[in-house]
């Protein structure tokens, strides 16, 4: 009996700390992107995440025009932004409104400059290379509308992460038709 609970406690220990780091690869351009992992090629089709698994430790990131990086991976995920594009980073609060006036984003309130324009909110901008994954929904993931609340809470929220494509679509989703404010173009905003 000893034997077996102590074959299940090192089973247990090995799976539960993971020698290996995630890195989706993520490409919100047109047009797709080659990026070079230590030897490892990887073409990134456009708008899409690639994923690639390695080893904790050093590794060498090679972008396309050449320029290296290396870097110490020990967290367990982290998305690699090779076009170092900007993402914004916000809250979606799932619950009801008295608790939703009680609520307090872990993202502070600040000024931010997204696209170019400068707005006051609980977001963050996220352009680096390398990017501990600190989110819920990546780029290009739905933000689900209703989720199940543990039991003894009165709300949850999840963390999205957001491209500039779906940016500007939120935006204009949720602005009036009639509104006298010009829309965003996608196109130009995106290059």
């Amino acid at each position: 009996m000893k034997k077996i609970v102590l074959l299940t406690i090192l089973a247990f220990s090995l799976f539960s700390c993971s020698s290996n780091v995630d890195l989706a690869i993520d490409n919100p351009t047109d047009t797709p992107v080659i990026v070079k992992i230590d030897t490892l090629t990887v073409e990134i089709p456009a708008r899409q995440v690639v994923w690639v698994e390695m080893g904790k430790g050093e590794h060498q990131i090679t972008l396309e025009n050449d320029s290296v990086v290396k870097f110490d991976f020990q967290n367990s995920l982290y998305m690699i932004n090779p076009t170092l594009s900007e993402y914004l980073k916000f809250e979606e609060f799932y619950g009801d409104a008295m608790s939703q006036a009680m609520y307090k984003s872990s993202i502070p309130l600040q000024n931010v400059k997204f696209l170019g324009t400068e707005f006051e909110g609980n977001f963050e901008v996220v352009k680096n290379l390398i990017n501990p994954v600190t989110w819920d929904c990546g780029p290009r993931e739905a933000l689900p509308e209703m989720v199940e609340v543990e039991e003894g809470d009165n709300y949850t929220t999840l963390t999205k992460l957001c491209d500039v494509r779906e940016f500007i679509q939120m935006v204009q989703s949720e602005s009036p038709a009639e509104s006298e404010e010009p829309e965003m173009d996608l196109e130009s905003a995106v290059e």
